[in-house]
């Protein structure tokens, strides 16, 4: 036999009591599973971004510096060159704005910019007689 007394417990505290309720319930979802990971009011928002700042700022002053330096260009002026850049950088700013507000990653965004950008300012100037006739 034993000689040592049994010490009585220590009463059950009040968070303890509403954790053990909690867990006895239905569990919830994590809050990643209960919503989508990114909105499609996201994706709408960066859209009428990109396209009111190409529209508005960007879309003639990218045209008229492509255009200016490819005249250059074609006349052996070679500072065309600054001109093709800079129409280059105002064509990837609006898409940069878009997609830094849709996907929220930085990196991706500017690599994603760098190629939309090209492509947009090709086509720019592919199209730039039919853009100035319907002005």
């Amino acid at each position: 036999m034993s000689t040592r007394k049994k010490r009585p417990s220590p009463p059950p505290s009040r968070s303890s009591a509403r954790t053990a309720g909690r867990a006895a319930g239905p569990s919830r979802p994590p809050a990643s599973a209960r919503r989508p990971r990114r909105p499609w009011g996201r994706y709408l928002w960066a859209v009428v971004t990109a396209v009111v700042i190409a529209a508005l700022l960007f879309e003639f002053t990218m045209l008229w510096t492509i255009g200016v330096g490819v005249y250059m260009l074609a006349l052996r002026e070679f500072t065309g060159l600054w001109f093709l850049v800079g129409g280059y950088a105002l064509a990837c700013v609006p898409w940069a704005f878009g997609l830094l507000i849709a996907t929220g990653q930085f990196w991706r965004s500017l690599t994603h910019t760098l190629w939309i950008g090209a492509v947009y300012g090709l086509v720019g100037f592919l199209f730039l007689d039919k853009i100035l006739g319907a002005l």
